[in-house]
């Protein structure tokens, strides 16, 4: 068992993923409970930049015996996919003693980096380092923050920090990375060209160290870039990761063609690696090349991502017109991921990078029945409806919403609000509009929908009272504005209705808002 542990995790180190996947579940046969197996399976899917290595992550820490680096391996994955409160409560699971540790403060550092919270980084950092003021990468790290600073004289000393480090070899690569980052995004190509060359050079450079140097010469229009492109292309072909890395880099800096014309030149077992075919898949799709895109992704099979191979060939069908095999294609696709709530969100994706509108929405109404994932669909659903003005849906979105949340004040303002705009359970809505004011009536935004359901009433002067508990900033927030200038206009309040109004025409209004406010001016202009 050790000696197939330390063989799967060498072979994930050298990139060989396919016998590290093996490895590892010839593990999980003599021991479906190993937790070693499943860390080798869920470095293989970080490494994909799949979801399921954060399953794979919590299924290691429900073993039991878990060491404090379980944890942390845990909560940075769900950072990197995003899944903060995991992240926050595999950090909550330590031990008090561990949690008095820089590397403890360091991870929280990620925590709030995620978040947004740059003050949490910078205290956790600072608390890292008094913690263990002997680790250079906490200072190290905190250095990275500050270059990156809104406050010029934060900034400047930060650069000259990195400056001095590029002589210390465990933090020169990375100093150097930084430098020339900067220096190529302030456009000042001699310095960035000299430092990724530099970084280039390093004999600890990796891969994406020689991606950043094409990327200085296509920036710079240095004439060394098809001379060190040829070079880049013939150290990736032996190694699957980087042979994706550079055709990604080719797609995504305007040289597909290049990637297509790379691919006839590499090995035909790395062509058949599902990696390499969606990398190569992307190629064909930015040169329109149809035909080509058919023919890869006809009669084989990717596997856990076959249905992207399915959606890929029913866009191939599609883009040539032949819309019975496209329909026929994609409806498999859409087979294949279901139930699973991971492989809808990545089809629905998929459907609306390409820009096919009814494909995605439909995916993520499938997506919303997922118990996990399913109010994020709902939550992008709603943001489809609002901005498509296509308020009937919007309500069905948010009846689903308020079944997961009954007691959400926010998701049952706008039920009442938009249940009274399309005339729809209107008795529930004024229930809903009334209950919920009386929870918060300092909240602009339940006042305002308490005072439309009173307008709805013909109750308009009623209505006008409940504004006078708001501020004169809330008042002229447009939103607010609106049905305040509305209900103005109902009293007869003509000439402050109109400034309000005005205002109001300033949010993003559903089209029965928009029906309200012109109402309005029309009974304005009328007297």
């Amino acid at each position: 068992m050790h000696r197939l542990s330390a063989e799967g995790n060498a072979l994930v180190d050298k990139g060989d993923f396919k016998r590290a996947g093996l490895a590892a579940r010839r593990i999980l046969q003599i021991n479906s409970e190993s937790a070693e197996g499943a860390r080798i399976l869920a470095r293989i899917a970080e490494r994909f930049r799949s979801r399921t290595a954060i399953e794979l992550r919590q299924r290691v820490v429900s073993l039991g015996n878990a060491s404090p680096d379980d944890y942390y391996a845990l909560a940075r994955t769900a950072i990197i996919f995003g899944e903060l409160k995991t992240a926050q409560d595999a950090l909550e699971k330590l031990p008090t003693p561990v949690k008095n540790t820089g590397e403890y403060h360091a991870c929280a550092a990620d925590l709030a980096l995620a978040r947004g919270d740059g003050a949490g980084v910078e205290r956790e950092l600072s608390e890292a380092i008094r913690l263990d003021p002997a680790n250079k990468e906490f200072s190290f790290r905190r250095t990275l923050l500050r270059f990156g600073a809104s406050d010029a004289a934060v900034r400047d000393k930060a650069r000259e920090d990195l400056k001095a480090l590029q002589t210390d070899k465990s933090f020169r690569r990375e100093a150097t990375r930084q430098l020339a980052r900067e220096a190529l995004q302030r456009k000042e190509f001699s310095s960035a060209l000299a430092l990724a060359r530099q970084l280039n050079e390093f004999p600890e450079r990796d891969f994406s160290d020689r991606l950043a140097l094409l990327t200085t010469f296509r920036e710079a229009g240095d004439s060394a870039l098809q001379n060190s492109l040829a070079e880049v292309e013939a150290a990736a072909a032996g190694n699957l990761q980087n042979i994706v890395a550079l055709m990604m880099w080719l797609n995504t800096h305007g040289m597909s063609a290049e990637a297509v014309a790379w691919s006839k030149k590499l090995p035909a077992e790395s062509l058949g690696q599902n990696p390499v075919s969606i990398a190569l898949a992307d190629a064909y799709i930015s040169e329109a090349d149809w035909t080509s895109l058919e023919r890869l992704t006809k009669n084989s099979t990717w596997g856990e991502m076959d249905f992207l191979r399915l959606a890929l060939h029913a866009r191939a069908f599609r883009e040539m017109g032949d819309m019975a095999k496209f329909n026929a294609e994609w409806n498999e696709a859409v087979k294949k991921v279901t139930p699973n709530g991971e492989k809808v969100e990545m089809l629905w994706k998929t459907a609306e990078k390409w820009g096919w509108r009814r494909e995605a929405i439909a995916l993520l109404w499938l997506g919303a029945k997922d118990s996990t994932r399913g109010e994020a669909a709902l939550r992008t659903l709603y943001d489809y409806f609002a901005k498509s003005g296509d308020t009937q849906s919007l309500y069905r979105v948010l009846l689903h919403l308020e079944e997961l949340h009954p007691d959400n004040l926010d998701v049952l303002n706008n039920v009442a609000q938009v249940s009274l705009l399309l005339s729809l359970n209107t008795d529930r809505g004024q229930t809903l509009a009334r209950d919920v004011y009386e929870k918060g009536p300092k909240n602009p935004t339940y006042v305002s929908t308490y005072a439309f359901a009173l307008y709805s009433k013909d109750e308009a002067p009623k209505a006008r009272k409940l504004f006078a508990a708001l501020t004169d900033a809330q008042l002229h927030e447009p939103a607010i504005a609106l049905y305040y200038g509305i209900i103005l206009a109902a009293v007869g309040d003509g000439d402050r209705a109109a400034e309000f109004l005005d205002l109001g025409q300033k949010a993003s209004l559903l089209p029965e808002e928009k029906a309200l406010l012109e109402k309005a001016r029309r009974s304005l202009a009328q007297r």
